[in-house]
């Protein structure tokens, strides 16, 4: 009893001892991980591009000429926006700010005198009110907006109405931080084979103990005899 006692203190002993080898790999690897995740080089994270604003369709419908704006060319320019794209590094993901801005009120008069001299355009149809529409088309389909969002041709498109003032539409999405992922998935590996190797030694070692007690046990019961 004295013998049994004494091989699970040293087995507890073994154990625990393990257990904060494998606890300090594993603050080792999490130490890694929030050490990428945090990363800031310093430096401006936001690209701007100017883009052309293009009619894309024109239809009238009970008295509402509906015309349809993007980024996507055509021989009908009617003016310039600005995107502006951000990145943030934020934990397991990184975080992308879309920004589309352009003057309204230019965009409005622009459309109006198209619409005057390209008659062409209306299909001989008259309108009493301009709605204009601008589509901002991504294939990303984690893109989100306060836009509605419909999917067409393998797309999806973003729209806004267009009003009379200076036009700003926000799009956001994030994608996944491969590399932190990455770590902890390497990490965990290296946890669960720390596990497995210590697991695998104080079996084999309590083991052979056991064998080597045993027959031990034997001779001197043969002895006995």
């Amino acid at each position: 009893m004295k013998k049994q006692s004494v091989n699970l203190k040293r087995l507890l002993k073994n154990l625990n001892h393990s257990s904060k080898i494998i606890t300090a790999l594993f603050l080792v690897v999490m130490l890694f991980a929030l050490v990428g995740c945090n990363q800031i080089d310093g430096t401006d994270n936001t690209t701007r591009y100017d883009y052309g604003v293009y009619v894309q369709s024109v239809i009238v419908e009970d008295g509402v000429c509906t015309v349809r704006l993007s980024r996507t060319e055509t021989d009908l320019m009617v003016g310039v926006s600005v995107i502006t794209v951000s990145t943030a590094e934020n934990g397991f993901f990184d975080r992308y700010d879309y920004s589309v801005a352009f003057d309204g009120n230019a965009i409005f008069s622009a459309v109006e005198s198209l619409l005057q001299q390209d008659v062409t355009l209306l299909n001989g149809q008259k309108y009493s009110t301009l709605k204009i529409i601008y589509d901002y088309d991504t294939i990303y389909k984690s893109m989100k907006s306060e836009g509605n969002k419909q999917k067409s041709d393998g797309k999806y498109y973003h729209s806004f109405e267009v009003e009379k003032a200076p036009f700003k539409a926000d799009l956001t999405r994030n994608v996944a931080n491969q590399s932190v992922w990455y770590g902890v998935a390497i990490g965990g590996a290296l946890v669960l084979l720390a596990l497995g190797l210590t697991l695998t030694y104080i079996r084999g070692k309590y083991g052979r103990k056991e064998q080597e007690n045993r027959k031990k046990k034997f001779a001197c019961n043969a002895q006995q005899r």
